[in-house]
């Protein structure tokens, strides 16, 4: 039977749709919402359960950070069977997104090196509207609103999204701008990438994400308004992952 080569898992061990998480204390959290619910082996740091929700086999996978690892675990899960997936995590935003908001990407500019080598024009590619529609009916369903809009994604956190050095706060000052004058609601540092090679895959994926940080003001969500967000951002997620066709 067909084994992933750095999670190590075996297409038994998976379910048909999966979560993509990028913290993997989160992995401990999600699993107390689920049924039957079997840690895998960790390969590499990267932290793999599969449980049952709503009666549906799920897979959620942490890949730490960045666009590389996460294609990475998408790719691999696909190679498995997987054919639904959601990257679930925090995000920065745009006013008038607010913090503590649920954000689904419909689409997202490439500002990362790894959608390049799934596609020729990784903006061309789109989320899938059936995990879209999944999940902003799952939000509803809770009596919350899930906005969908114009993700963006980049590789380097430190210069282009969030400066701690002169140079990084001149540099991310104007990309913000030019973010806002696009319509960009949310920035990442995966989604675009993430977009590209599920199209190519030929797999349905969406990003829905927590707002934690104003890109305009640096303000972070206070913690007690961040784990309430967490676990909205798990129900709602667990729910949409479920009922996408």
């Amino acid at each position: 039977m067909k084994t992933a080569w750095y999670l190590g898992h075996r297409a038994d061990a998976v379910g048909d749709r999966a979560l993509l998480i990028g913290d993997p204390d989160r992995i401990d959290r999600i699993a107390g919402r689920m049924e039957d619910v079997r840690f895998l082996p960790v390969k590499r740091g990267l932290r793999t359960i599969t449980g049952v929700y709503n009666g549906k086999i799920v897979t959620v996978a942490a890949f730490g950070m960045g666009a590389p690892i996460a294609t990475i675990v998408l790719h691999e899960l696909a190679d498995l069977g997987v054919s639904r997936f959601l990257r679930i995590g925090t995000a920065m935003y745009f006013p008038p997104m607010q913090g503590g908001g649920l954000l689904v990407s419909e689409h997202a500019l490439c500002f990362e090196g790894t959608s390049h080598a799934y596609s020729d024009d990784p903006e061309a590619s789109r989320a899938d509207q059936s995990l879209i529609d999944a999940c902003r009916e799952a939000g509803a369903a809770a009596g919350k609103t899930v906005t969908g809009g114009l993700f963006a994604t980049y590789d380097a956190f430190y210069r282009d999204m969030f400066g701690i050095d002169d140079e990084g706060r001149v540099r991310a000052a104007k990309n913000h701008q030019a973010l806002r004058e696009a319509g960009v609601i949310a920035i990442d540092m995966e989604t675009s990438a993430l977009i590209a090679s599920a199209a190519a895959l030929n797999v349905g994926f969406a990003s829905l994400c927590l707002g934690t940080v104003n890109a305009a003001t640096r303000e972070k969500l206070a913690p007690d308004a961040l784990a309430a967000g967490e676990a909205l951002l798990f129900e709602t997620a667990l729910e949409g992952i479920t009922r996408a066709v």
